[in-house]
């Protein structure tokens, strides 16, 4: 498409593509244990992440942090308060791309399906 020519063309293929579902997660932090350990747990275990509870929660989507936020409760599930938003320059924050390039799994970074 040239400068001048009219955007509506683009605009409608972003159109044809809004009504795509995406898998939406949220990050709570990431540790990793010993595959002896995990074998032992059981109803009631509880497994300590990095972290504290003051630390933004990461809103990943298809793989990619795109947000942080504070956690909130909505109708007894669990929401996000964004705070921050990653722009397209960033593409992911720092610490998201250090993580995905780490080997950590899904369960040791302590990832829930959103809300």
């Amino acid at each position: 498409m040239s400068p001048g020519e009219p955007k509506t063309e683009a605009v409608s293929n972003l159109d044809l593509l809004k009504d795509i579902e995406l898998p939406v997660m949220l990050r709570f932090g990431s540790t990793r244990i010993p595959l002896e350990d995990l074998i032992r747990l059981n109803t009631g275990s509880v497994i300590e992440f990095d972290g504290s509870l003051n630390d933004p929660i990461e809103l990943v989507v298809n793989g990619r942090v795109i947000a942080r936020g504070e956690a909130v409760i909505v109708q007894n599930s669990y929401g996000i308060r964004i705070s921050e938003i990653a722009t397209p320059q960033d593409g992911i924050f720092p610490a998201a791309a250090a993580i995905a390039n780490s080997g950590v799994t899904d369960i040791d970074r302590g990832e829930t399906d959103a809300v």
